[in-house]
Parts: structure tokens; C-alpha cells; sequence
């Protein structure tokens, strides 16, 4: 016969195992929890934050591009700033139309809003970058926490959509770069590469990432182990 447990067994603390689920929790979807609590916390402070001194020369850099585009006007060929690329100004113009804004100061907070929604999406792949370098979520979210509690960065995640789009960018070309070399697919490179094309169009200096692709990839060739890895690479 199978013997009583008995009643004075003592069993594990509740508290613990609550403890232990949360850790998982967090390990699994801790940097979602910390990007969706940024995101409602720059909901809530967007208004405090102004104008910079190049935002409007930015709006308009993407309102004669869109002209250009329709063929309603040809300023474009001879506007001072038309050597910056619009690959995030063009979105949000068009994003600002089609919600058929009117007011300048509805205008600006709409554009903060959707700047700063991108800094928090550089931010989650910040995370995932240094999860794959590291295998490890604590330093993946401390990571995460040293981008997004950095006061001039997370200042400037508003109102400058030059800059701080070029870090977001930077950080996802980057992640995609990773991903290249270690999937080694043809089609994870071309992400790649879309990437750092996209990187560059927002500011010309992301055109050291295809130096450094080059880089790389000719010394996965010089340590290739025999003729079929190299002609694969």
C-alpha cells in the first residue's frame, strides 16, 4: 500500500514560485512591458517638449520632395536641403495628410509622437541586438534601459527627426547585420542591405556599414574551411 503523505510535509513557498514566474516573465517579454510603459510615459510628456530649430526646414524638405513626386513643382532640383534623403520625413507628411492635420502645433505633436514611437522601436532592437551577442536577458534589458534612460537622447527622441531616426536606424541596421552572419542566407543579406540602404538615405554617413559588411564577409572567405564554403560565399 502506498504509504499517507504526511500533514506536516512542509511544501514549497507559494512566494517563491510566484518569484520564479515572474522572472520568467520578464526574461520573455520584459523589454515589450519596458517599450509599451516608455511609449504611455511619452504619451503623457510629449507637450512639454518644443520645436527645434531645424524642423520645419525638415517638413519642408518633405513637402517639395512629394511635390517633385506628383509633378507639381520642380523646387526640389535647386532646394538647399534636397542632398538629405526623406525616407522618414516622406512618412510622416503623408501620415500627417491623410489624419488631415491642419493646425501647426497638432502638425508638431503628431510628428514628435511618431519620432519618439521610433526611438522606442530602435530601443527593442537594441535589445534583441545585445540578446544575440550576449545570451542573456538581464544584460539585453540593461542594455535597453542605458538607451532609453539616456537624458539627451530620450530629450531629443521628439523633436529631432534627423538624428534620432538615424540612431534607431542605425541600431536595427545593425541588428540585421547580425542576423546576416549568422543565418549566412542570401536573403537575410538583402534584408541587410535594405536596411543599411534605408540607414543611409536618413543620414549619408550609414554608408560606413557597407565597408564594414565587405569587411567581414572577405575574412569569413580567407577562414572558409574548403571549396564549397567559399564558393557558397
Amino acid at each position: 500500500m502506498l504509504e499517507a503523505t504526511p500533514r506536516n510535509t512542509p511544501r514549497p513557498p507559494r512566494f517563491a514560485g510566484y518569484c520564479r514566474a515572474a522572472a520568467n516573465l520578464l526574461a520573455a517579454h520584459g523589454a515589450l512591458l519596458i517599450c509599451a510603459l516608455f511609449l504611455l510615459a511619452g504619451l503623457a510628456v510629449v507637450d512639454d517638449y518644443g520645436v527645434a530649430s531645424d524642423e520645419d526646414a525638415q517638413r519642408r524638405l518633405a513637402l517639395v520632395t512629394w511635390d517633385y513626386l506628383r509633378g507639381d513643382s520642380a523646387v526640389l532640383l535647386t532646394h538647399w536641403d534636397r542632398v538629405y534623403g526623406v525616407v522618414f520625413e516622406l512618412p510622416l507628411l503623408l501620415a500627417e495628410r491623410a489624419l488631415g492635420l491642419k493646425d501647426s502645433r497638432d502638425i508638431h505633436i503628431f510628428r514628435h509622437i511618431l519620432t519618439h514611437l521610433f526611438f522606442i522601436i530602435g530601443g527593442f532592437f537594441c535589445y534583441r541586438l545585445a540578446y544575440r551577442l550576449f545570451d542573456n536577458h538581464l544584460v539585453a534589458l540593461f542594455a535597453l534601459l542605458l538607451y532609453l534612460l539616456h537624458p539627451r537622447l530620450y530629450a531629443h527622441s521628439f523633436f529631432n527627426s534627423k538624428d534620432i531616426p538615424f540612431l534607431s536606424m542605425f541600431i536595427i541596421a545593425l541588428y540585421l547585420m547580425e542576423r546576416a552572419f549568422r543565418k549566412n542566407t542570401v536573403g537575410a543579406f538583402i534584408l541587410c542591405g535594405v536596411g543599411i540602404g534605408l540607414l543611409t538615405n536618413i543620414r549619408v554617413m550609414g554608408i560606413m556599414l557597407v565597408p564594414a559588411v565587405l569587411a567581414l564577409r572577405a575574412l569569413d572567405l580567407y577562414f572558409a574551411s574548403g571549396g564549397i564554403e567559399r564558393r557558397r560565399i
